[in-house]
């Protein structure tokens, strides 16, 4: 199993609620337990400009070099600055990155990536780029025909959604809370979860999605965001999931896909605890799952 993780993930966006201290507290912690090693640990570089023009629409893409505020770029809710904008940029870098390595080894875990409510041509709820979207493009060059994409996310996939409807090589889920942000795109499955939903009736539900995908579509890739957001103490949902039920999710997923011999990636996607240690915990969890069942 391998890691990706830059420093420069690691960028200060002004008091903003999303906790990028995270990403190096949770690459602190694993290097710590040495689930992180020299030999294992990957440092993603910047993608070439004419990736970007795979899934970004022109203006946009110009919008975002020269860190403009416009229409487009307003609606990411973060500043509309450089190293923020890099930032995202690396880390489409670093979820391709995460799964060129799982195709070698088997899994990889990103500390980074999962910014899945971007589009080709705006940005939307803290994210100007979706890596999870450009690390599919780009592994679908490679080959791989069937991919599928499972989003465990508070909040739906909505730019992953749209960018990939319609495409027959890519299965997206989402299980979310419903009555939440964002407007709602159409996922090939979508599971939208109403008010104090826990840990008994999340996992059943996805369960049966987990049934559905691997028996029925057989992917031959799984990218897995693992947002920390369902937690039962996370400040934007109102979900009732408990650290251990948010374990039991992992597992799941994880399983499924080891069980059919699969590579697979973990992105990490949003985590807004009351306290950042319950976060990194959630994070961390989902790396030691991985680790203990990929080897």
């Amino acid at each position: 199993m391998k890691f990706v993780y830059s420093p420069e993930y690691c960028v200060d966006l002004k008091g903003h609620i999303f906790p990028t201290e995270k990403y190096r507290l949770i690459y602190e912690t694993l290097k710590k337990e040495e689930l992180i090693t020299g030999d294992n640990l990957h440092k993603p570089m910047m993608p070439e400009l004419d990736d970007f023009k795979k899934i970004l629409t022109p203006e946009y893409l110009d919008d975002l070099l020269n860190s403009r505020t416009t229409f487009r770029t307003w609606r990411s809710e973060l500043p509309v600055e450089q190293d923020i904008i890099k930032w995202q940029m690396l880390g489409c870098g670093g979820s391709h990155l995460a799964a060129k390595l799982a195709l070698e080894s088997g899994a990889c875990y990103h500390i980074g990536g999962g910014l899945h409510h971007a589009f080709s041509d705006h940005a939307e709820g803290f994210c100007y780029l979706n890596d999870v979207v450009f690390a599919t493009v780009k592994i679908l060059e490679q080959g791989i025909k069937k991919i599928s994409i499972i989003d465990c996310d508070l909040h739906q996939g909505n730019g992953t959604a749209r960018f990939f409807q319609n495409n027959e090589q890519v299965f997206t889920f989402s299980i979310h809370q419903e009555h939440l942000y964002p407007m709602k795109e159409r996922s090939d499955l979508d599971i939208g979860l109403d008010f104090n939903v826990g840990d008994d009736g999340y996992l059943e539900k996805l369960e049966y999605a987990m049934e559905k995908i691997f028996n029925e579509f057989k992917p031959e890739f799984v990218i897995y965001l693992a947002g920390a957001d369902p937690y039962m103490l996370d400040q934007l949902g109102n979900l009732k999931l408990t650290i251990d039920g948010l374990m039991k999710r992992d597992e799941m997923v994880i399983n499924y896909a080891h069980n059919n011999k699969l590579p697979m990636i973990v992105v990490l996607g949003g985590g807004y605890a009351q306290e950042l240690d319950d976060t990194v915990e959630i994070h961390c969890n989902t790396a030691r799952i991985m680790y203990r069942i990929y080897g």
